[in-house]
């Protein structure tokens, strides 16, 4: 954590070409120069009027930069992220076949240690190490689905776990299945699917809660497992200029606690990002009998929202739907009951917790607009909000502004699924990633990655966001061009959006008196930045509570 050894009684004048502080009103129209006490910012304005203010201050000279506040990732797994960089990356793959080939090209690169010797031995007795795990498949991309036998050719004796692009698949080998005592008379679990060939056999794939009969016995991390990889991914959040983030529960790495690794990196002074830690379901009775809160917590570490799932992802056809999908018989899966969702937020909302939820097909995305708008259920610390929301029914866009319910979108999901909603949901698509008409309805867009979903780089948020296009350019005339947003806007989604539903509002997301001083300096104007030259945005230098985390040095 900055804490302060590092930031206290230090006065710092920093000049740049031009101070975005997204401030309102504006705190100076035309900026050049902040001025940093003790990690927080002070004054902003003309140089020469600020340095005539503190005429003693340190310098930091970054003319030919332009600055704005740090940004925050509104929906990163942390931990799962930061563990997964160690994984085996299957996202170039087009086809099962070329994903086995890259697995074996990751082990071949990174030797696992460890071993499975017996498969009644106990999980905590194994290392997290001895399973082999790799993630980013993405069936759109193939012609033909993955089975349990491409990866037994290749691991025969060991269990692999493979995690879909969109994380809500599990595409293992007969090894894991054999381990985890899942075959032809295993039923399927509320919420989730056994993938089965014609004659019932397990054929490998596992959907949504299904999942869960293989994370439960996969060894988990230890807090220092976690610790060393959090650390290194905190690096590379500075280095993208990312300095917050709101963090969420695992999904296939669901242990340890975020918590526990956040709380010890502060203990250490290692913590140099503010954390907005978002709290499971399976939890919410243990935290309200804690008494914990949403908003509680310090200027670093501070407890979001309770974590719902309603519905899977387009990516694996399980977002739930009002419709079937096109083709098909199925709606795709409704995770959460809806009596279950009602009482869980009321019971949150009681205890004086705000609710997050996850809702990606229109079925899910109404659910969650009906409930979350009771104004009977609200949060007075922080306001409740849908995550993803990526097919809303084109009547209720207006819907989660006119209620105050947040939208926490990750733009750069639209790169890889606007041809996939075009194929599945047909019509239904006009509604998905509908950025404008949100922005027009009221809503206030939280910006995001969804990492591991989705790389941390915000500059591809920035680029899909306001082309919505692919990396290649297409469509050519955008998808849904009416729903692009300005580049402004979504900086906006990265900085005050985020700090609004954190209720950080005037502390985090702006350059203003008062507010922590947390701000990246580029090396163009990100403001005037448009199409495929957003890609080449790069961070000068990360700032986090007046020091300096990251400089941009030579090719890096």
């Amino acid at each position: 954590m900055i804490n302060s050894t590092s930031a206290s009684h230090r006065l710092l004048l920093v000049l740049a070409d031009r101070v975005h502080t997204l401030a309102d009103p504006p705190t100076a129209a035309h900026a050049e120069a902040i001025l940093i006490r003790d990690g927080l910012i002070h004054e902003v304005g003309a140089a020469d009027d600020l340095a005539a203010l503190a005429p003693h201050a340190e310098l930091l000279d970054l003319r030919g930069s332009t600055i704005t506040p740090g940004f925050t990732d509104a929906h990163i797994h942390l931990v799962e992220w930061a563990l997964a960089r160690a994984e085996a990356d299957l996202t170039a793959a087009t086809s099962p076949d070329e994903a086995a080939n890259l697995l074996v090209h990751h082990l071949s690169s990174r030797p696992p240690t460890g071993g499975w010797a017996d498969g009644q031995q106990l999980q905590q007795q194994q290392p997290y190490n001895s399973w082999t795990r790799g993630r980013g498949w993405n069936p759109h991309r193939w012609s033909e689905p993955p089975t349990a036998g491409i990866l037994n050719a290749i691991i025969p004796d060991r269990p692999v776990a493979l995690q879909s692009h969109d994380m809500h698949t599990l595409w293992v080998n007969a090894r894991a299945l054999e381990l985890c005592g899942i075959d032809r008379d295993t039923p399927d679990p509320d919420g989730g699917r056994i993938g089965r060939t014609d004659n019932g056999d397990p054929t490998g794939m596992l959907f949504e809660n299904a999942c869960q009969l293989v994370v439960e016995r996969i060894p988990k991390p230890t807090v220092d497992d976690a610790l060393r990889a959090v650390l290194a991914g905190q690096a590379e959040l500075h280095r993208m200029g990312i300095t917050g983030i709101h963090s969420f529960p695992g999904i296939f790495i669901p242990d340890p606690e975020p918590l526990a690794v956040l709380e010890r990196m502060a203990v250490e002074g290692t913590l140099a990002l503010r954390v907005l830690q978002h709290i499971p379901l399976h939890e919410l009775d243990q935290a309200i009998e804690l008494g914990l809160q949403s908003g509680a917590g310090n200027d670093w570490i501070r407890i979001g929202a309770v974590k719902m799932f309603l519905d899977g992802a387009l990516g694996s056809r399980t977002a739930w739907m009002l419709e079937p999908y096109a083709g098909t018989s199925t709606c795709g899966v409704k995770v959460l009951p809806e009596r279950e969702f009602r009482e869980s937020v009321k019971r949150a909302a009681a205890a004086g917790i705000a609710t997050t939820v996850h809702a990606i097909g229109d079925a899910a995305v109404s659910l969650a607009l009906d409930v979350l708008a009771d104004p009977n259920l609200e949060c007075a610390a922080i306001p409740h909000r849908i995550e993803h929301i990526q097919c809303c029914p084109v009547a209720r866009l207006g819907e989660a502004g006119a209620a105050g319910i947040v939208c926490s979108v990750q733009p750069a999901h639209m790169i890889t699924d606007w041809r996939p909603a075009d194929t599945h949901w047909g019509e239904r698509a006009r509604g998905a990633y509908a950025f404008g008409s949100l922005l027009r309805g009221g809503a206030v867009l939280a910006c995001g990655s969804d990492a591991p979903v989705e790389p941390v780089d915000p500059r591809l948020g920035l680029y899909a966001a306001t082309t919505r296009q692919d990396l290649g350019g297409a469509p050519e005339a955008g998808w849904y061009p009416e729903e692009r947003i300005s580049i402004g806007d979504v900086i906006r989604g990265y900085t005050r959006g985020a700090a609004f539903v954190a209720g950080m509002e005037g502390k985090q997301g702006v350059i203003a008196p008062g507010a922590f001083a947390d701000i990246v300096a580029w090396n163009t104007d990100p403001f005037g930045t448009g199409g495929r030259d957003i890609l080449d945005l790069t961070v000068a230098r990360t700032i986090v509570a007046g020091v300096t985390v990251y400089e941009h040095v030579g090719n890096q």
